[in-house]
């Protein structure tokens, strides 16, 4: 019985390293730049197909440009809608720039309402196209978000194994044991554990600081570093707890292995 309870821990235990090799991860943010330049590529290729702007489609292509805005600032309202609903740690502030996006589409959806002449639409087009892309660089940052919100709800929690392990220490100690092993694992994996917090609370910063996709392209360094850091401790957080675990088990009984399991178990599936 104890034996299935443990894989089922070591199992739970791997669930976290999905969202840390996310996480880690550079292909978040890249990967969304390229499919915005494969839009890009396929506009140019349907103007090389014949859709033209000029006097006689000014209208038409008013009325489209309106439409695209439109389409747009609903797709961001949607989407706000969900941040406001969700735990996001940084929600507040991806929501206020999503709110600042919008102001701006909507001023450039004015601009091309007003627009008389090609120069003009093509001035106001360009703006709103702009405006899209940088907007779409904060709904980026909220998914590059989540990923270390759910790191860090996983390295906070494990403030309760620190309580529980204490706790056994001494209990050890008082029926004469050397607890000395399993005193250094845990200050390892309390020190991993600050380290962790630190570097994901540096990640959210790096990210946050992006607002346009150049400063993305520019800043990704940075971005990478980080979360590759706070990554690499909360790794090192599953290791000392699997050491943890097997001192557990080799100085307790029984009842002890499934107690710490069981704290295990709710740090990890929280």
């Amino acid at each position: 019985m104890f034996g299935k309870r443990l894989v089922a821990v070591l199992a739970l235990l791997a669930l976290v390293m999905p969202a840390v090799m996310a996480a880690g991860n550079e292909s978040v943010y890249g990967e969304k730049m390229r499919e915005t330049a494969g839009v890009l590529k396929k506009v140019r290729e349907w103007q090389r197909f014949g859709l033209v702007l000029n006097n006689d489609t000014l209208d038409e292509a008013r009325n489209l440009g309106v439409a695209m805005v439109d389409f747009a600032v609903a797709s961001l309202e949607s989407i706000k809608d969900r941040l406001e609903d969700s735990n996001l740690s940084m929600k507040d502030e991806i929501i206020d720039e999503i709110n600042e996006h919008i102001t701006d589409l909507l001023n450039a959806k004015e601009d091309i309402e007003d627009a008389e002449t090609v120069e003009e639409l093509r001035e106001a087009m360009k703006e709103a196209r702009e405006t899209w892309i940088n907007a779409k660089v904060s709904l980026q940052k909220s998914l590059i978000i989540a990923v270390l919100d759910r790191l860090e709800t996983f390295v906070e929690n494990g403030e309760r194994l620190e309580d529980f392990v204490t706790e056994k220490i001494a209990e050890f100690e008082e029926e004469g044991r050397d607890t000395t092993m399993l005193e250094n694992w845990l200050e390892k994996f309390r020190e991993d554990r600050e380290n962790a917090l630190d570097r994901i609370s540096e990640a959210k910063e790096k990210v946050m600081e992006i607002e346009t996709p150049h400063q993305g392209f520019e800043a990704m360094k940075d971005v990478r570093e980080a979360v590759k850091n706070a990554v690499e401790y909360t790794k090192e957080c599953v290791k000392d707890l699997r050491e943890i675990i097997r001192l557990i088990n080799q100085y307790g009984d029984e009842g002890d292995s499934e107690e710490l399991l069981e704290v295990v178990g709710e740090v990890v599936e929280e």
